[in-house]
């Protein structure tokens, strides 16, 4: 028969069943929970974990050797270990210093446009909510991602928050209230306009309007192959009493203002100076009147020059028997330019026939119809530096310069002695000991105006300048008549036809030819070669090099370009390398070999190349 268990007993069994069943949950839950902090077996090996629960971050750390957890952040959650901001998988344990935090846009943006002229408004959001980090369970590799709580709102935006942040920018010019408030109605997040200043109304340059031609195309024409030497009208000419240009004045702007309220101010115009010369009028309205017929012609730069060119005619060649050229005006040759003679003159210089072995100056345009041989042509700013009186007159005038200097201390030292000696004799000794060059310079500027005086109309004055450079020929006719006023003024008639010379250089100049062997030409303006080429020549341009025919050649020769080179077929049979330098571009139709530069940039040709444009982005 069975015994019946006693009710303290029955106690004392359930106490124990209570006992084993939460040894049995504490067991279940330690396996449940990863690598949990639970009593292991010793020298288990245990990896360190976090865990995340209502928005806090809980760091377990390894035991035995295991690994340290890692964390990592999702935009837009800015994770900070230890008050550094990582943005990678970062390990951390749990004496890290853990923060975290919300990069997030502002609710609205006001930008300002680069010229300040307009503001604009960028709605990103019309409120702001609460944010928390979602909670996960115990992990090795943590990641923080965060969730926007709508329930809790934080700022909503209005009018007045835009408006008071457009005060404290201080722009204030032609608001658009109705527009900020619409777009924060109804926000299309995009930039809407909502200020505007007033763009400044820029003024107009003053403009010359010229009603000639500075060009020097088709000077010469062609009947049936015939050169017609009779008709020389394409020469730009005009008739007294004709209106020849006129100065349009400039405009003055008008102010604006940017967002700011500040002022902004327009660029300011720039006016332009006229002058006309004795054969010319400038009216009150600034219209330029031609009172003698002939070329007209600007000159100068920061004052623009108006003058009426005449022109010197040679129906024959330029030889021995009609001597050297220097003439204030244009030169016109019919015929040509024989053997070591010089042409030099303040216009342009037109040749019907050929040059040969001369010098041809100007301080305009040169154009030659025929051959240039073993010649030197000078023009525009190369025809002034060039031109033989202006460099002997410059040199002339600094070397006096440096003998009434001298002349100055000698005369102190002559007075401190209580001496008296003549002026003239002053001068002379200073010359003899220090500058025996003002002898020969003398000689070069009096073959000047021997030529110059017989085709110029302004005899007084280079009468003058002769008479006085006779003096230095004569010592002691120098030192009975010279003194400091005398030398004054012959160093300001001087200096004035010097400056004539300097003010001649033509605005748009040119040298124009046919073909030229063994050559050199300089202009500050284009040059151009119309018709077979050139061979082992040396061209130099400020502007372009231009050949003309499809079969011009271009052999052994220099050329170098301010601008652009267009050739057509370069090098060949000569032997003798041809070099191509441009500033901006050099075109080749065929180019057998030679060397080839734009800007800093150099390429050395070997092989023939055809249709080729060579250009700084080329090379790079």
């Amino acid at each position: 028969m069975s015994e019946y268990i006693s009710e303290q007993d029955i106690l004392k069994l359930l106490k124990k069943l209570d006992q084993d069943a939460r040894s049995l949950d504490q067991r279940l839950n330690s396996a449940a929970t990863f690598n949990s902090p639970a009593i292991h077996a010793e020298h288990e090996v245990t990896n360190g974990f976090i865990k995340i629960e209502d928005g806090k971050i809980i760091v377990g750390n390894p035991s035995n050797g295991g690994e340290f957890p890692t964390l990592r952040a999702i935009p837009p959650v800015k994770l900070f270990v230890d008050g550094k901001e990582v943005k990678k998988e970062t390990k951390v344990s749990s004496e890290s210093a853990i923060e975290w935090k919300i990069e997030e846009k502002p609710l609205f943006e006001i930008s300002i446009s680069e010229d300040k002229l307009e503001a604009y408004l960028t709605v990103n959001r019309t409120q702001r909510y609460a944010w928390s980090i979602k909670d996960h369970p115990p992990v090795l590799h943590g990641v923080l991602r965060a969730e926007e709580d709508p329930s809790i709102i934080l700022e909503t935006l209005s009018l007045q928050d835009v408006l008071s942040k457009l005060e404290n920018m201080n722009i204030k010019a032609n608001l658009d209230v109705a527009a900020i408030q619409a777009e924060i109605l109804q926000p299309s997040h995009r930039k809407v306009r909502i200020a505007r200043g007033k763009p400044p109304v820029q003024g107009h340059d003053a403009q010359l309007e010229l009603y000639f031609s500075e060009s020097i195309e088709n000077v010469f024409t062609e009947i049936n192959g015939v050169v017609d030497f009779r008709n020389h009208l394409n020469i730009p000419s005009v008739k007294r009493g004709d209106v020849i240009a006129k100065k349009i004045p400039p405009v003055e702007g008008q102010a604006g203002y940017d967002v700011f309220g500040n002022a902004i101010l327009p660029k300011p115009v720039k006016d332009i100076l006229i002058a006309g010369k004795n054969d010319v009028e400038i009216t009150p309205d600034s219209m330029v009147i031609a009172k003698k017929a002939g070329r007209p012609r600007v000159t100068g730069n920061k004052i623009k020059y108006f003058d009426i060119s005449t022109a010197f005619i040679v129906p024959g060649n330029v030889d021995l028997e009609t001597g050297n050229i220097v003439f204030s005006g244009d030169v016109v040759v019919y015929g040509d330019v024989m053997d070591n003679m010089i042409i030099e003159c303040l216009g342009n210089i037109y040749v019907a026939g050929s040059v040969f072995n001369s010098t041809l100056t100007a301080t305009g345009s040169i154009a030659v119809q025929g051959n240039v041989i073993g010649s030197n042509l000078y023009s525009g700013y190369f025809g002034v530096l060039y031109n033989r009186f202006y460099h002997s007159s410059k040199q002339l005038l600094e070397i006096l310069e440096k003998i009434i200097e001298s002349e100055k201390l000698l005369m102190k030292e002559i007075s401190k002695k209580n001496m008296q000696v003549r002026y003239g004799q002053v001068i002379l000794l200073i010359i003899e000991s220090k500058y025996q060059q003002v002898w020969g310079i003398v000689k070069e500027l009096l073959g000047v105006i021997a030529s110059l005086q017989s085709h110029n109309s302004d005899k007084d004055h280079l009468q003058q300048i002769k008479t006085y450079l006779e003096l230095f020929l004569q010592p002691t006719i120098l030192i009975q008549t010279i003194t400091a006023p005398k030398l004054e003024d012959f160093m300001r008639i001087l200096r004035e036809a010097y400056m004539k010379v300097a003010l001649s250089q033509e605005r748009h100049v040119q040298i124009s030819i046919s073909q030229s062997q063994n050559s050199t030409l300089k202009s500050n303006g284009d040059i151009l070669i119309k018709k077979e080429g050139i061979i082992q020549c040396e061209l130099y341009s400020a502007g372009n090099i231009i050949f003309f025919l499809d079969n011009s050649v271009c052999r052994g020769s220099k050329l170098e370009a301010g601008d652009t080179i267009s050739a057509m077929y370069v090098g060949g049979l000569t032997g003798v390398g041809t070099s191509l330098k441009a500033g901006r571009k050099v075109i080749v139709k065929k180019m057998f070999e030679g060397r080839v530069t734009v800007d800093r940039y150099s390429v050395d040709i070997f092989e023939p190349i055809e249709d080729k444009t060579f250009s700084r982005n080329s090379f790079i």
